[in-house]
């Protein structure tokens, strides 16, 4: 996690905390007026310290639910279990009070809930020319095309909140930013070390920019993009940068050759693709301009 998600999170942790403490002891020992000191920092905590937005370029998708829902559920679950369990403890004689100290397990369930909410807000992607940046919980992840083994583009039926939620908690090697739960259709990145990033189409204003960015990167289209997309995307970029040579042209490389070598080699291989097709767009403008000038 970030900096900007543990902030995030202590800003929520903290307003709980206070919240719960001035309802515990306005219960117990404090006075009306400690109790309203209490909740009063609570939300001045809350709102009160800033918030970093997305920078310009940065997309996330439509949150279902929003972001203030995903707190308020979590201070909903937190606040009243988490008094009840103090002020309970603190007021039953005896073992009974010890009886009290068990909603402390369901009241614990907003802090995955506040978990959610800290990714809604501090998770985006930026999409570049050659490749894109994710930043989740504040921790910033940069992929070029050429690091990606494979892109995917597909209906996704997430069923149910919980099903959203857990997605949302994250894995190990995977981002999810997808909106809410129901059929979405997302965009799947998988890197060449097996990390994973899933972002919802819905969320990208400029679909066709980054599948002519990938090809000119000398990466396969998504899988599940039709063949008349395919080609249209390819015209696109054609008509925009000039042809480059297509893949399987490439020289062969033997199966026994070293991972690393043979991701060098394909690399200049690319490279060198894209200068010939940078001097035959450069020598078609000037045969343009030469039959312009001809012209006149």
């Amino acid at each position: 996690m970030g900096e900007t998600g543990t902030i995030e999170l202590a800003r929520r942790a903290g307003a709980m905390g206070l919240a719960v403490l001035g309802l515990a002891g306005g219960l117990t020992v404090f006075s009306a007026f400690t109790v309203l000191v209490c909740l009063g920092g609570a939300v001045g905590l809350y709102t009160s310290l800033p918030r970093r937005k997305p920078p310009t370029g940065a997309v996330q998708p439509r949150w279902r639910p929003s972001i203030f829902t995903s707190d308020l559920i979590g201070f909903s679950v937190g606040i009243p279990l988490f008094t009840a369990a103090f002020a309970g403890a603190g007021l039953m004689p005896g073992s009974a009070g010890l009886w009290f100290l068990l909603l402390l397990l369901p009241a614990g369930l907003s802090i995955p809930v506040f978990m959610i909410a800290v990714r809604q807000e501090t998770s985006w992607i930026r999409f570049f020319g050659n490749g894109f940046e994710v930043t989740e919980l504040g921790r910033v992840i940069r992929v070029r095309y050429t690091d990606l083994a494979r892109v995917e583009l597909k209906l996704r039926n997430v069923r149910g909140t919980l099903d959203w939620a857990a997605a949302m908690l994250g894995a190990e090697k995977a981002v999810v930013l997808l909106g809410g739960s129901g059929a979405s259709t997302a965009l799947t990145f998988r890197r060449k070390d097996g990390s994973t990033f899933i972002i919802s189409t819905e969320a990208i204003p400029d679909l066709e920019r980054i599948f002519i960015d990938m090809d000119r990167a000398g990466i396969d289209l998504p899988a599940g993009l039709s063949e008349r997309g395919k080609r249209r995307i390819r015209r696109v970029r054609e008509k925009r940068y000039g042809k480059v040579a297509p893949q399987e042209s490439f020289m062969p490389l033997p199966p026994d050759m070293p991972r690393t070598v043979r991701e060098g080699l394909e690399l200049l291989a690319r490279q060198r693709a894209q200068q010939r097709a940078l001097q035959q767009s450069g020598a078609s403008g000037l045969q343009g301009q030469s039959r312009a000038r001809a012209g006149l």
